[in-house]
């Protein structure tokens, strides 16, 4: 009865079946009556992954190397020097040190990280070190990751190609069992976010979304409620993956029992009467508790239109890869450097110096003490370990700091020999490019000698040093470029703070 009174102070509006309504002014700022006949509300629908909502991802495998028993390869005037190495995929690695003459039975009691991208296998490789010639293989094995639970721990048999006198090529397959080795593997996560993966979006314009009838209306729960019921409608996407956003609301004739040619009847009253006759009715309070109620149903009926299209959208998404031949294909997810060094500048980045291998220099009487300076390539900040007096060509350093970061395109790393008396001398010097670091790093970086290093005899080993690299949170939107609040940066955090 309220809207048949409101419709003594609007302007009446004829309009056919498909055919828009165009105002003059925004349909928001009106209120639309259907007298007769019926219309269509449509709008630009467009839904939006939340990446915030997507379960953290596994970034870095912690693997601790325990122990072994009973290595093949030990004999009465020889010992076994065991080291192993711990391979996923083609070329992440890390290698611990020797055990210097330990035998069959060696505790290695040492954790390497490596970072994770959905590599299917974990391959471990102990072997025996020699100084003068190429190391010996004490045993392997392969494990599928997919049977690495985070907090596994157990034991793997190694085994090693069978060695027997006269044994011909028909042999060199066969293997035979070489011990025994125990570790275990947990897990850092990492949120997804907007660097590292860009979500998926879908819209869909012109899209029906409500269809009213005779005496019903449409607009006076945008003035009554005023964004409330722009939020209500969106929030019908809150249950699902997707952030929904509406937007271009426009009306059209809707399909008419006599026909296309049959007229649909409409009234349409002014936002300044429409409040005017609310207030005149005294039953503003009861009016607006009715406005909730219908946006509530409507709410209702956007989450049936997303709900269908959502299904309708994976359908595609499935069938348009399972054509191109992607149906079990991965999407790698990696770090846009340029997007990085605009969004990160003014991070820290945490590093940790865990230990190097086969440092060149030293002797017998005179073992390196080793330490490491890193820093960001032209920034004068630096990260510097302690020295380790005698450590020899494997120290350990476990050394932790962080660095400010801005914008510099490489790490550099250098590693010294002290000297009490005179200048340090430089052992060997490396580099991680931002293309590696951007991502969060793991790993082993190969050293190269100075030139006076080159002079000398050249070893038969590979320098490397073993450093880990997590960022905080950025201090600017990678999406906007804007900076962030230093609440929602605690929230969020960076690579180190989403570490689960």
């Amino acid at each position: 009865h309220a809207l048949e009174e409101l419709a003594k102070v609007s302007t009446q509006l004829h309009l056919l079946s498909g055919q828009e309504l165009l105002s003059d002014t925004p349909i928001e700022d009106s209120v639309i009556m259907v007298q007769k006949g019926s219309i269509e509300i449509r709008g630009d629908l467009a839904l939006t992954e939340k990446l915030d909502a997507l379960p953290p991802k596994k970034k870095r495998m912690r693997i601790f190397l325990d122990k072994a028993e009973k290595l093949a390869g030990d004999s009465i005037f020889d010992k076994l020097d065991p080291y192993c190495v711990v391979k996923l995929g083609e070329f992440k690695r890390f290698q611990t040190p020797v055990m210097w003459n330990v035998g069959v039975n060696p505790q290695f009691e040492y954790q390497g990280v490596l970072t994770y991208s959905d590599e299917e296998e974990l391959e471990i490789i102990v072997m025996d070190y020699d100084k003068f010639s190429a190391d010996d293989l004490c045993g392997s094995c392969t494990v599928k990751v997919s049977d690495l639970h985070d907090g596994w721990y157990g034991k793997v048999d190694l085994q090693r190609p069978k060695r027997t006198l006269g044994s011909g090529k028909d042999d060199e397959h066969m293997l035979e069992l070489a011990g025994r080795l125990y570790f275990g593997v947990k897990y850092d996560y990492e949120k997804i976010s907007a660097l590292t993966k860009k979500p998926k979006e879908r819209s869909w314009n012109h899209q029906v979304l409500f269809n009213l009838d005779s005496l019903e209306a449409w607009g006076h729960e945008t003035i009554m409620l005023g964004s409330v019921f722009m939020k209500t409608l969106e929030g019908a996407a809150n249950q699902t993956p997707f952030a929904l956003e509406l937007s271009n609301f426009r009306i059209f004739g809707g399909l008419q029992r006599g026909g296309a040619n049959e007229k649909i009847v409409l009234l349409k009253a002014s936002k300044k009467r429409f409040v005017d006759f609310i207030k005149k009715s005294q039953k503003e309070k009861q009016f607006l508790q009715s406005c909730r109620g219908s946006t509530l149903d409507k709410q209702q009926t956007i989450k049936g239109i997303i709900k269908s299209l959502i299904e309708r959208w994976e359908t595609e998404d499935q069938a348009d890869n399972f054509r191109k031949g992607l149906f079990q294909s991965k999407i790698v997810e990696a770090v846009d450097p340029s997007r990085f060094r605009v969004a990160y500048r003014g991070a820290k980045a945490h590093i940790t110096v865990r230990n190097a291998l086969n440092l060149s220099g030293g002797g017998w009487f005179d073992k390196l003490d080793p330490y490491a300076i890193v820093r960001f390539r032209g920034n004068k900040q630096e990260l510097r370990t302690s020295v380790l007096q005698d450590a020899g060509g494997d120290p350990i350093w476990n050394c932790e700091g962080h660095l400010v970061y801005g914008g510099e395109v490489a790490l550099e790393i250098s590693v010294w020999d002290y000297d009490h008396y005179s200048s340090d001398d430089l052992v060997g010097t490396g580099v991680v490019q931002v293309e590696q670091f951007c991502n969060g790093f793991e790993g082993m970086v190969p050293l190269s000698v100075s030139s006076d290093k080159k002079k000398q005899k050249k070893s038969l080993k590979q320098s490397m040093i073993t450093i880990g690299i997590l960022w905080d949170a950025p201090p600017q939107d990678p999406t906007t470029g804007k900076p962030l609040d230093p609440t929602q940066t605690l929230a969020s955090g960076g690579t180190r703070a989403l570490i689960s």
